[in-house]
């Protein structure tokens, strides 16, 4: 499924390197660069340090050729995603065998997709790489474990809320 390059776009750089190392034989110099990339991708723009901290210590990266199917329209996930190049199509189908799938619009660069891992429901579309990409992935368990954090007041999710409780 995942058709490896050889090399890296010049874009990539380094911090690709790092991130395709994997997680357990990251150095803290490995994870520092990913961090200092990772904090400019829309995706994580608002994310807490710490929070981004821990992604760069759990996430994984994947390249993908032009017409990859990541997973379908009804799969139980099982990874979150984060688009660093790149575009994706997302379809939907009314049917099981998915003939009839309709593209309703496209991930581009610093699209997160995926959060149904949290509660294990089946996807809501079917995937496809519109081009050459190169994607961050956070297994499930992983994913989960970074929302579990303690002092969750300290955390700012996506689109600019926090985890502040509110009395």
């Amino acid at each position: 499924m995942v058709a490896a390059h050889t090399s890296h776009s010049s874009s990539s750089g380094e911090w690709i390197a790092c991130l395709d190392k994997r997680p357990l034989e990251r150095s803290s110099e490995d994870v520092d660069i990913i961090f200092t990339r990772l904090k400019e991708v829309k995706a994580f723009e608002k994310f807490h340090p710490n929070l981004l901290q821990q992604i760069c210590l759990c996430g994984y990266y994947e390249n993908l050729e032009k017409g990859i199917t990541l997973f379908r329209q009804g799969d139980i996930g099982t990874n979150w995603y984060a688009v660093l190049t790149g575009s994706l199509d997302v379809k939907v189908s009314d049917t099981s065998n998915h003939q009839d799938a309709v593209t309703i619009c496209t991930l581009g660069i610093g699209t997160a997709f995926g959060e149904s891992i949290l509660d294990n429901t089946p996807r809501h579309a079917t995937i496809v790489t519109r081009e050459y990409s190169e994607l961050l992935r956070i297994e499930q368990k992983d994913f989960k474990a970074l929302w579990e954090i303690p002092k969750l007041d300290q955390v700012t999710f996506p689109h600019g809320t926090s985890g502040a409780r509110r009395h």
